[in-house]
Order: structure tokens, then sequence, then C-alpha cells
């Protein structure tokens, strides 16, 4: 089984930022600050877990231009105790063990070449009913008992310091504070993109509980050649499409002061443009004619996830 390239961007994970560094094994949960209350973390390890290459899943991968937005590989709690990502790198599996799903991925780093190009699939059980992934990421249980199998299955190792890096500060773009054509306050009606639990993750949706009311319907996000589509989506969580943007890779910060969610149509081409799905648009002048928002040079400490070692996983 694999997941083929498409166009319509999937879940990602959770945004952090932290003041001061720290180290943290690649078995252990992350260290909290000074201060913080500590959640009570159920000691969970895998029981049985499958880790196979998917060399189709390569290929298919391979095969699509940097240009092209595809769905990236995520892991998905489903009942039973069970984890499973199909056709997912090295990185993503990092990316998920972490918390960083939705971070930009230049912050991550020190990870070999082998580990975004070769995909695997994994499939794992514990002896623990894990909580609903979301889109947000894996539930905190599931992220431990994974970075347990990186650190046994992969002798991954790792640390995390914060590091003072250029950041984008999202800010209004004309003195009035009118916003753009493009961004337009929404009515409501479906839950945005960042607030679907359980979410699908390419592998099976869930349908909600005996009992529970029935959500309302998730809201539609596209992420393709033409531009970002979506509707009843807050600033504080647009930032965090735009750290993925591969012409961005930063960490950006919602400093618009705007509240409640937009219906969202950024542009990056107009139908029939003889330059469209073949390169990469600047961002911030899309920006400032279709939203009226602009993007502010700036700088802050960002948590960086160093990877100190990793090796080829031993396959079962």
């Amino acid at each position: 089984m694999c997941i083929s390239a498409r166009l319509v961007v999937g879940a990602f994970g959770l945004l952090t930022i932290c003041a001061a560094p720290f180290l943290v094994d690649a078995q252990a949960p992350p260290v909290q600050a000074p201060g913080a209350t500590q959640p009570v973390m159920p000691d969970v390890r895998f029981e049985v877990a499958s880790i196979k290459r998917n060399k189709e899943a390569e290929a298919q991968r391979a095969a699509v231009p940097i240009y092209v937005p595809v769905v990236p590989g995520r892991a998905q709690t489903l009942p039973g105790g069970l984890v499973r990502g199909i056709g997912m790198s090295v990185r993503e599996l990092i990316r998920d063990a972490y918390g960083y799903r939705n971070r930009a991925h230049g912050e991550v780093v020190g990870a070999p070449d082998w580990t975004e190009k070769e995909r695997y699939d994994l499939e794992a059980k514990a002896d623990y009913n894990f909580p609903g992934s979301t889109s947000m990421g894996l539930p905190p249980a599931a992220e431990a008992a994974l970075r347990t199998l990186l650190a046994e299955r992969f002798k991954l190792k790792v640390r995390m310091e914060v590091q003072r890096r250029p950041i984008y500060e999202l800010v209004l773009h004309r003195a009035d504070g009118r916003l753009g054509p493009n961004l337009v306050p929404s009515k409501g009606g479906c839950r945005s993109f960042f607030q679907r639990e359980p979410v699908n993750t390419a592998v099976l949706v869930l349908a909600p509980r005996e009992g529970e009311p029935q959500p309302l319907p998730p809201c539609g996000l596209s992420v393709a050649t033409m531009g970002i589509f979506t509707t009843n989506m807050p600033m504080s969580d647009f930032v965090r499409l735009l750290a993925l943007r591969p012409q961005l890779n930063r960490t950006v910060i919602d400093r618009t002061g705007l509240t409640g969610g937009f219906d969202i149509t950024l542009r990056f081409f107009e139908p029939g443009d003889p330059g469209a799905g073949n390169l990469l648009p600047a961002i911030k002048p899309l920006l400032e004619s279709q939203f009226g928002l602009t993007l502010r040079d700036a700088e802050g400490p960002v948590e960086i996830l160093v990877i100190e070692h990793i090796d080829h996983p031993t396959e079962n």
C-alpha cells in the first residue's frame, strides 16, 4: 500500500517556540521549562512494530517536481493501540515523533539525505488505546512511543536547542488596515483545518462515537500549484501554512491582530498564465495585493531539532 502524490495538503503539527536551550534523549518525552506543570504521561511502548521500505512510494515522490505541493507523510493513531504511517520518509516520522509536523522544514537539521528520500510503511501496536490523532499531530503518548521506537530501530539520537534565527511576522500592509479582496471574514459553518479531530490522514477516517453529536463538517483546504484555498481559517493557523512554503521555510508569527476565521484565496497564478505550475512564486507581493498583509523580517528564538545520529532501520 502506498500514498500517491496529490495536490491537497494534509495534516500538520504543533508549532512550538521556546526561550532556552535544553537537551532531550530520543527515548524520553521533551523536557519542559522550569516551573511548567508536568503532564501525567503513561509509559507506553510498542509491543510489536513492522517497518518496511516502500520503494513504490519513493518512486512516486521522486517524480513530483519541487513546485508541486504534495501530501506530507504522517502517522495516525487507530483503534486497538495502533499507530500507522504509510509511505513516510524517516524525516517525516521524526517530525511526527517530536511534534514538528507543521514546523518549517529547516528547523530539523543534521539528518542525512536518505532520511528524506527513502520511504517506509510503519505499523506498530501498543497495549494502550491512544486518543485520536488530529491535524495538529499525534497524541503525546503516541509521540513518546514513536520516539522510543526510532531510538531502538534507527538508533536515533537527537538534541533540541534554541537558536536565534530569522523569522517572519505577518502584519497589516496598509496604514488604514484595509484588507485585500481575497481575505474575507468567514460566516463559519465548518471546522477549520487545524481544528479537525479526528483527522483523515490518508489512512482512515473515524466516525463519531455512539451518542456523540455529529460535528460540523471539516473546511476544505487545497494547497496546489495555483494557490492556497480554504475557509474559516484564523490567521494564527494560516501562518502554519506559510511556514511550510519552500519559498519561506521559516517560522511565521501572526502579528496582524485579526480575529475570527477567514475565507482565503491566495492565487499564485491566474488561469491561463503560461508560467503556471512550473515555478515557485514570491509570496510577499501576493499577500500584499490579495490580502492587504505583508511579511516583516524579524529575529527570534526558534527551537531546532538536531539529528546527532541515525542508522538505516532494522526491518521486520
